[in-house]
């Protein structure tokens, strides 16, 4: 029999939900060095004879023992690298860590068993103190490639095919923060990453679906995005990409955070007027027309074309620093009168335009007085200096059944026009 097999008989029937005499006792009976160590700490509670014998040590000297000192650092940063590896009472798969024992490098066959003893999780870890043949080279490969994990700029991790955490890499537990003690199975990860049940179940939905079209044509998952919440509070980015390699999920965590907050910046920058906020004048004819052409039949809309009055006289008058705060402050106002799913924009100057997404007869004519109201009752207080200012609006009630937007927001030019010429600081309503 292999020294793996025998390790998992000497280990298959682990006490567990008893009381702490009972587990000494049995470690007692065991011959393999044990040592039962603390959830949360890896520290060391307790350890049997053998491995007094293994280590060099009084049984004494194992109580609150930090792991780090009985195996190396090293070896200690790996053992806290392995996650929920079997349920609990179950030896975990068998792996090499390369441990200084007494002074020397050893190569050590460890299992770790998730115990709850007295109502306590704790992890018992089982060493085999003479590896098997050809187990020294295949550590040097395992310690390998771990490093190799940790180094990776994003997190990887393994889990079985019921996606419990087998191992995860240095990167993605300092990416989410989260320990292997938070995260004992996959749905403390939906809990924690996940707070907001109505956003947890999209992802949930998302993932699996993603992962059930990707396993039907044994191809990688398509790499979607997905809002985390990381262990600190703050909300990260992540692009996951998941493939199933034999009985194993392969999952990397990308953080792409600033990318994607670079990429709306960039966005709305092309979309939106830098001075006021607003739209600018590409994307509000592209949004305009593609909600015209969306429009099913007897839907009315309303399109307003604004000119702030006389607006050159301001920036003649109190400079060009004014003009600006006047054009913010002119919005703001237009703002608290239209609606929430009305397009505003900024065609260039002091010339604005106001799609009404739904009307009546009387709407776009109604909501012309009322912003023209709203810009002429009071001044505009800008930095202490009280300025009077009016707008001319031209306005149209348009049906996208039977016109292109283009032909609306040309009459509603037209009505614009003739309330300038009729003299300015009022609505004229121009209709098909």
């Amino acid at each position: 029999m292999s020294s793996t097999a025998s390790q998992r008989t000497k280990t298959n029937n682990v006490p567990h939900g008893r009381s702490r005499e009972e587990v000494d006792f049995w470690m007692g009976c065991v011959g393999a060095p044990m040592v039962l160590v603390e959830k949360g700490t890896l520290h060391v509670r307790r350890a049997n004879a053998n491995a007094a014998v293994l280590f060099g040590l009084g049984l004494d000297a194992f109580e609150d023992l930090p792991m780090e000192d009985l195996v190396g650092r090293e070896a200690s940063i790996l053992l806290s690298q392995i996650w929920s590896v079997a349920p609990i009472g179950v030896p975990g798969e068998p792996f090499l860590i390369r441990a200084m024992v007494q002074g020397q490098e050893r190569v050590l066959m460890v299992q770790v068993t998730k115990l709850a003893i007295e109502g306590e999780l704790v992890r018992l870890f089982t060493f085999t103190d003479a590896p098997p043949q050809g187990s020294v080279s295949l550590a040097g490969w395992q310690e390998n490639v771990v490093s190799l994990l940790d180094w990776l700029p994003f997190g990887f991790e393994i889990a079985s095919t019921d996606d419990q955490i087998q191992f995860a890499n240095a990167t993605f537990k300092a990416l989410f923060g989260y320990t292997q003690d938070e995260i004992e199975s996959i749905e403390d990860w939906w809990r924690l990453a996940y707070p907001d049940p109505q956003y947890r179940e999209f992802a949930r939905s998302h993932w699996h679906s993603s992962i059930e079209a990707a396993r039907r044509e044994n191809r990688e998952m398509t790499p979607f995005d997905l809002n985390v919440m990381t262990a600190s509070g703050t909300e990260r980015r992540i692009q996951f990409r998941h493939r199933t390699i034999g009985n194993f999920n392969v999952n990397l965590y990308i953080d792409v955070t600033k990318e994607r907050a670079y990429a709306e910046q960039l966005k709305a920058l092309a979309d939106t007027d830098p001075l006021t906020g607003i739209l600018n004048r590409r994307r509000f004819f592209e949004e305009a027309e593609e909600i015209f052409s969306r429009a099913g039949s007897g839907r009315s809309m309303g399109v307003l074309m604004l000119d702030i009055d006389h607006f050159k006289s301001i920036n003649d008058t109190h400079g060009h620093r004014a003009g600006d705060l006047v054009l913010m402050e002119f919005v703001r106002r237009c703002q608290e009168v239209a609606r929430p799913d009305d397009r505003f924009a900024r065609l260039g100057g002091e010339e604005f335009a106001l799609l009404l997404t739904a009307g009546e007869p009387a709407a776009a004519g109604t909501l012309a007085e009322r912003i023209r109201t709203a810009i002429h009752a009071s001044p505009f207080d800008i930095e202490g200096t009280a300025i009077p200012l009016s707008v001319s609006i031209g306005a149209t009630l348009a049906d996208p059944s039977k016109e292109p937007f283009g032909s609306a927001i040309l009459r509603a030019d037209n009505a614009l026009y003739e309330a300038k010429r009729t003299g300015r600081n009022r609505v004229v309503t121009i209709n098909a």
